[in-house]
């Protein structure tokens, strides 16, 4: 018996014999970035600063003080009568409302980035990856929406403008809607191709509730008269489309990266006298 037990114990590697204290090998946690998704690109990064510059010159420009277009289009007239609210009082109160909830849009998805990625998941990776795409798609939702302000010099539902006067033109299109629904794009392409919280339906219904709360946010603005409904609408597609577009256009769209062969042969179908194409990608 004592001669097997020294045998068995020759047969351990050295360095269990030497430190058998030693804690066995863990390895590394892999991403939640999958490795065929093309991380944020330089490219990326130039774009969103440029976007983000172009915005700084266009706000300290300043507004257009005289206003192109006037008026409501399609069922502006409709919806502006049925929603608002004509207490002065009563619309400050849902302008305040609609300032708030597009304050706290952008909240979501860096909490996302920050938080839930970096505390949560411990992914760098997949931190710095939501980070850069959050900024770029508020860049070029922030950069459109001011531009449509400035060329179209759309005059607000409630202002009264007098010829030589300044006045408000910042109607069209909405940029409370459009940053809002930028981050419900956002939070809808980043929860179902993640699962940032690890269960379907609380990734799901964060999408759902980013998204009710970029209608709450448009749907005030109208009430309150500082808004048409055409001009929330297209705030809303704008915004959301960034939101929506830049991650999965520019990184969820990406597959398993495969092998791809292609080769011509003689084709037996013809007899030998034909070359076929055969391929796999």
């Amino acid at each position: 018996m004592l001669a097997m037990l020294t045998s068995l114990a020759q047969l351990q590697p050295a360095s269990a014999q030497t430190n058998p204290a030693s804690p066995p090998l863990v390895a590394p946690k892999s991403s939640l970035w999958r490795e065929e998704w093309p991380q944020f690109r330089t490219s990326e990064g130039v774009a969103t600063i440029a976007a983000g510059l172009a915005t700084l010159t266009i706000v300290l420009i300043g507004p257009v003080e005289q206003a192109r277009w006037q008026g409501p289009i399609l069922f502006d007239n409709a919806v502006r009568n049925s929603l608002r609210v004509s207490n002065p009082a009563t619309q400050k109160t849902y302008r305040t409302i609609g300032d708030f909830t597009y304050r706290l849009s952008p909240l979501l998805p860096i909490v996302d980035a920050v938080l839930v990625s970096t505390i949560g998941h411990h992914d760098s990776k997949l931190a710095l990856n939501l980070s850069g795409m959050l900024l770029e798609a508020y860049s070029y939702s922030g950069l459109t929406s001011y531009i449509a302000t400035e060329v179209s010099a759309r005059q607000r539902p409630y202002a009264e403008c007098h010829k030589g006067e300044p006045c408000d033109t910042q109607s069209f299109f909405s940029g409370h809607s459009a940053i809002s629904a930028t981050a419900a794009g956002l939070m809808c392409a980043n929860h179902t191709r993640i699962a940032l919280y690890g269960n379907p339906v609380l990734d799901i219904g964060i999408c759902a509730l980013a998204s009710a709360n970029a209608v709450l946010t448009a749907t005030t603005r109208v009430v309150a008269d500082r808004h048409y409904a055409t001009d929330v609408l297209l705030g809303m597609g704008v915004g959301f489309a960034f939101g929506y577009g830049v991650p999965v256009l520019l990184h969820y769209s990406y597959g398993p990266k495969k092998d791809r062969t292609i080769a011509f042969a003689p084709d037996p179908s013809c007899g030998g006298n034909c070359i076929g194409v055969r391929g796999t990608f």
